[in-house]
């Protein structure tokens, strides 16, 4: 009975991965449940054994992607300095949507319309929180308006998206070039010396 179990946990976690790459790469629309068995080498009557449509199955991928996602969000450092923060949000999210296909199939499928989730909101209105106070703080570069900044951040990490989606990830913590780009971008957002550009640890 435990091999049983323990054989269809695998099975389920082999579909998944193989529905997050397919959604990844060709989107939701674009994804049939044949290529996800494929992909994984397993039967269609095993993947409807577990998951009875393709909505099903976009919604586990998610909920995995999402949940990688928080947690990054949740362990990521805090200093009490606005830039320094979300200098480690930045990085640490950025970070998983480069190695997580997980991560990165459930930012294309909730973006899509095909997943509702809290996370995009509760992303935004970090970025957002965090940019607003670095400006009452006075450690925003005053020629730079909060919404702008916090719109800056939000196609900087999209773009972390598309660039590992056509490499197809990379096995490296981070983007070497992105924590460049966002060391550059800093300096500009900063009122002064940029702040916390150190990748998480």
């Amino acid at each position: 009975m435990m091999k049983k179990r323990e054989r269809a946990t695998r099975t389920r976690a082999n579909l998944v991965l193989a529905a997050a790459r397919n959604f990844d790469r060709h989107g939701y629309d674009g994804t049939s449940l044949a290529a996800v068995c494929g992909d994984a080498g397993i039967s269609m009557g095993a993947l409807t054994f577990h998951f009875r449509s393709k909505a099903a199955l976009a919604a586990a991928v998610a909920e995995e992607g999402v949940g990688e996602l928080q947690r990054t969000r949740a362990a990521r450092p805090r200093t009490g300095r606005p830039l320094q923060d979300l200098s480690a949000l930045v990085l640490a999210v950025a970070a998983t949507l480069h190695r997580s296909v997980h991560a990165r199939s459930a930012a294309r499928l909730i973006a899509e319309g095909h997943v509702v989730s809290d996370w995009p909101a509760d992303w935004r209105g970090e970025v957002e929180g965090l940019v607003e106070c670095a400006w009452e703080s006075g450690a925003l570069n005053e020629e730079v308006e909060p919404g702008t900044a916090a719109q800056l951040v939000r196609h900087l990490v999209a773009g972390v998206v598309i660039d590992a989606r056509a490499s197809g990830g990379q096995p490296d913590p981070a983007p070497s070039d992105f924590a460049d780009v966002w060391r550059a971008v800093l300096t500009g957002l900063a009122a002064g010396p940029p702040q916390g550009t150190a990748g998480p640890s």
